[in-house]
């Protein structure tokens, strides 16, 4: 248990830095949305996928670590839940300083997709990918045995901004403070 405990306050310990990055890219992104809305041509499709929220994963050599979002949430190796042509931003952080690097691959060992490799403790690693339907399983390249978890393919997770307990999140808390201050 004493091996755990440590693994997840440094992990959220560094998602509470990439967060904070986050969300000014997030507030960024919805200011930039409002001033394309405001056109009257809005980019359709496009701001969904850019106010997703990444998966986030914490990498020890022991395991991958769910962070987010909720479903995988202090899982070691958890199931990603994925659907086949939707776009993603994976988002992993190096907990432990060893040399890591996310592979995706098929039933048949095939290569997909891969990120960038990090040794450096409190590093994030961003990969964005589109699931291919032929995806089976998510591993680290230099913990190939213990660093291994699935990849299902369905409905994909609920990514998408939303309210939680009386604040917002994304686009959508602007615009509820926009019918507010017209009230």
């Amino acid at each position: 248990m004493s091996d755990y405990d440590p693994t997840r306050r440094t992990a959220l310990r560094l998602i509470g830095a990439t967060a904070a990055a986050s969300g000014l890219a997030t507030a960024a992104t919805a200011q930039e949305n409002e001033s394309n809305e405001s056109d009257g041509d809005a980019h359709e499709g496009t701001g969904d996928d850019a106010d997703r929220r990444p998966i986030i994963l914490a990498g020890r050599s022991e395991y991958w670590y769910g962070i987010a979002p909720e479903e995988i949430e202090g899982e070691e190796n958890p199931t990603l839940d994925l659907a086949a042509g939707t776009e993603y931003e994976l988002v992993w952080i190096n907990v432990d300083g060893a040399e890591h690097e996310l592979i995706i691959e098929t039933e048949d060992g095939e290569e997909l997709e891969e990120s960038d490799s990090s040794e450096e403790a409190g590093e994030a690693v961003s990969m964005t990918f589109e699931a291919s339907e032929d995806a089976a399983e998510y591993y680290c390249e230099y913990h190939p045995e213990a660093m291994r978890g699935d990849v299902e393919l369905g409905q994909g997770f609920d990514l998408a901004p939303h309210e939680h307990e009386g604040h917002e999140h994304g686009t959508e808390g602007n615009e509820s403070a926009d019918e507010n201050s017209s009230e």
